[in-house]
């Protein structure tokens, strides 16, 4: 079995990589070979399932196996999953439900994609769930509808920790949070962290900081083990991050991050001639620091595996990098972030500096105006924006201008430049932003004059 292009494992970053491919160049005999039994889905969908803004987890594919071999012209192996690479005589070991067997390639992808970090906690069985891809979701459903639980835990407090907590309180299930930091959702800025978490409080939910789960027993009900406490629960979904899929690559040639990530360079070339990888699996570098890092997005897996594709065919597209823009919501409080917060700017050695607006979305006169609180971090000799973080309403368009213009190299006074446009029911006339480049050039302007009178 010999393909002009072997692609390994088709979510986002494997089907976009297969397709452009082929997009490109007809002609290629190409193939994806995936361990799952499907492709293409939309895995940040998956907690909104519990919420019911998606009605279920069929509706997260975009493609079936069937389908994207009708439409794209590339052969699907699902339930094939590869054991190892021989990069010398480009050489894939798969193995599905009936055998082992070799395929040859010219050009090879990975996207493999990543998996739960599952620790040991002494139970794995019925009723502890992880949530990665459509099963697990389904799963979780059947659990709740067979035995209507009236509480459960969810093991951690980052994006997918909250989105799923936000599920299960919509369900009336009264759920325990436990955290292992002081704070939710990583390395949120602690003035917004306050904001955002004083408005997700609700009589359903509570939550344990800086606790770490020891062992998990079952008996009539489970008994979580943290610290001196035992917390009692009928469910359990665990969300302590994810790492990469690449077992079967780590005693080979290739180059890979201490996490176990595949290192690429900016045309999603690895170290070894004709391999390529992407998504999940990949490191991308970020567009501040300079650095290879590990931030496993939909997004940047999408346009990974789109200039990957086209690079094995002889394309030269690049990818400028991340910074690390998410956004995310419990109920109606939102959380957004873009670039370096303070803390880490401080940590890669930018002179950096600070200011927290606390404002509206929209005009206070206006019917449904509501507390915007935001954080935005900037090098204090050039005023470049290094980063922001908002917590409130209405948060996309507004992280999406301090976006743009971190890839510009923007400024602060570039920010205070920008003729936002103003309406009532959409902004106050001084939009958030321009309060927060008016304050940060007063407050750099004043120490420097302290500095002068020095």
């Amino acid at each position: 079995m010999k393909f002009d292009l072997i692609v390994l494992g088709g979510v986002a970053a494997g089907t976009s990589a297969a397709a452009a491919a082929k997009r490109e160049n007809t002609n290629l005999k190409i193939a994806i070979f995936q361990k799952e039994p499907f492709i293409s889905y939309g895995g940040c969908g998956l907690p909104y399932v519990l919420t019911e803004d998606v009605k279920s987890t069929d509706s997260l594919f975009a493609f079936t196996p069937e389908k994207f071999k009708l439409e794209k012209g590339v052969e699907v192996f699902i339930n094939h999953e590869a054991l190892s690479v021989d990069f010398d005589k480009k050489l894939v070991q798969i193995k599905n439900d009936n055998n082992i067997f070799f395929a040859e390639y010219d050009k090879l992808i990975i996207a493999t994609g990543a998996s739960p970090i599952k620790p040991d906690f002494g139970y794995s069985g019925e009723g502890i769930y992880y949530v990665r891809n459509p099963e697990d979701i389904n799963e979780i459903e059947i659990y709740i509808k067979k035995y209507n639980p009236q509480n459960a835990v969810v093991i951690g407090g980052g994006f997918i920790g909250v989105e799923i907590l936000e599920g299960l309180v919509h369900k009336k299930i009264h759920t325990t949070l436990i955290e292992g930091s002081s704070n939710l959702l990583g390395d949120i800025e602690p003035e917004i962290h306050e904001y955002f978490y004083e408005n997700m409080k609700n009589e359903m939910l509570e939550v344990k900081f800086n606790s770490f789960v020891k062992k998990i027993n079952k008996n009539e009900k489970f008994e979580i083990l943290i610290d001196d406490e035992i917390v009692e629960t009928e469910m359990i979904i665990v969300s302590i991050g994810v790492k990469p899929n690449t077992n079967f690559l780590k005693n080979s040639k290739i180059e890979l991050l201490k996490n176990g990530a595949v290192k690429v360079d900016e045309f999603m070339r690895t170290n070894i001639k004709d391999v390529y990888s992407a998504g999940d699996c990949a490191s991308v570098k970020h567009f501040i620091t300079k650095e290879d890092v590990y931030i496993p997005l939909g997004t940047t897996a999408n346009k990974q595996g789109k200039i990957a594709g086209k690079n094995s065919i002889g394309k030269n597209e690049s990818f400028s990098g991340v910074v690390g823009s998410l956004i995310t919501k419990f109920d109606d409080i939102e959380y957004a972030k873009t670039g370096l917060s303070y803390k880490e700017a401080i940590s890669k050695g930018f002179d950096a500096d600070f200011v927290v607006i606390k404002s509206r979305n929209r005009a206070g006169y206006y019917n449904g105006n509501s507390r915007i609180i935001m954080k935005l971090i900037f090098e204090k000799v050039t005023g470049r924006i290094l980063g922001a973080q908002y917590s409130g309403k209405e948060l996309l368009g507004r992280i999406n201008v301090i976006v743009s213009l971190i890839y510009k190299n923007g400024t602060i006074y570039d920010l205070n430049n920008l003729d936002l446009p103003y309406s009532p029911p959409f902004s106050p006339v001084w939009d958030i932003n321009l309060l927060a480049a008016s304050n940060a050039i007063k407050k750099w302007r004043e120490e420097l004059s302290s500095l002068h009178f020095l």
